[in-house]
């Protein structure tokens, strides 16, 4: 396993509860008022996560087995593989969730779950994992707090410059097509960092397999070159 950052105490209680079957540990892990969001419904409060929790961990004997964990500046990202005794028809398999935890006083105030973009956990450079973990759950501000101030995006024979014109580029892309990212590889050479995915989603050529040319400066990506995969 691969984990990047230390786990706060709740969210390690969020799985060893789920694996255990404790449905009170689990939702003492929360603040009243916290907030799920999984599979595009949003969850408020307690009895909503408790009502959530049972039918979708609990009933289930829904298991979760941690590959990796990454920290930003905003969250939390834990990948784990899913198992138990839902409906699999449809879904990947083996399935990758990634789960984007903020913490506040301790507490979860905010999980977010989504198909995981780096099943192979991969491991990425911070300002690379946080730019898939901000295009997996379509955050703006935190796309764009990726980018240097003077970064380029050239993206099919278009530039786009600026972290707020550069990330409303790619999530209107990747809403408009739905697409979901696996990555693939990812290689280091001595100005750029490539990493390789495999795009799916509503648009012509699916599955197409991408290059991710990124550059960095201080810490944000300078520059970034989307392109067909050379592989």
């Amino acid at each position: 396993m691969n984990r990047n950052c230390q786990l706060p105490e709740s969210v390690e209680m969020h799985f060893d509860a789920a694996n255990t079957g404790d449905s009170a540990a689990f939702l003492s892990a929360f603040h009243d008022d916290a907030t799920v969001i999984d599979a595009g419904k949003e969850y408020h409060g307690r009895n909503e996560i408790e009502a959530w929790s049972d039918e979708i961990y609990f009933k289930d004997n829904l298991r979760l087995k941690i590959t990796n964990a990454v920290q930003n500046t905003k969250e939390i990202v834990v990948t784990a593989i899913a198992d138990g005794d839902y409906d699999k028809s449809g879904l990947p398999d083996p399935l990758y969730l990634d789960f984007h935890f903020v913490i506040k006083e301790a507490k979860v105030c905010l999980l977010r779950i989504v198909l995981s973009s780096n099943s192979r956990a991969v491991p990425l450079p911070q300002p690379i994992a946080a730019y898939y973990h901000a295009s997996d759950v379509y955050d703006s501000e935190l796309l764009a707090a990726c980018f240097a101030q003077d970064a380029i995006l050239y993206d099919e024979d278009m530039e786009f410059r600026g972290p707020a014109e550069i990330s409303r580029h790619i999530l209107k892309a990747n809403k408009e097509a739905n697409v979901r990212m696996d990555i693939m590889n990812l290689v280091e050479q001595s100005r750029e960092t490539i990493v390789t995915a495999m795009l799916t989603g509503n648009f012509e050529g699916s599955p197409l397999p991408l290059d991710f040319h990124f550059t960095f400066d201080n810490g944000k990506i300078k520059s970034l070159n989307i392109m067909l995969s050379e592989e």
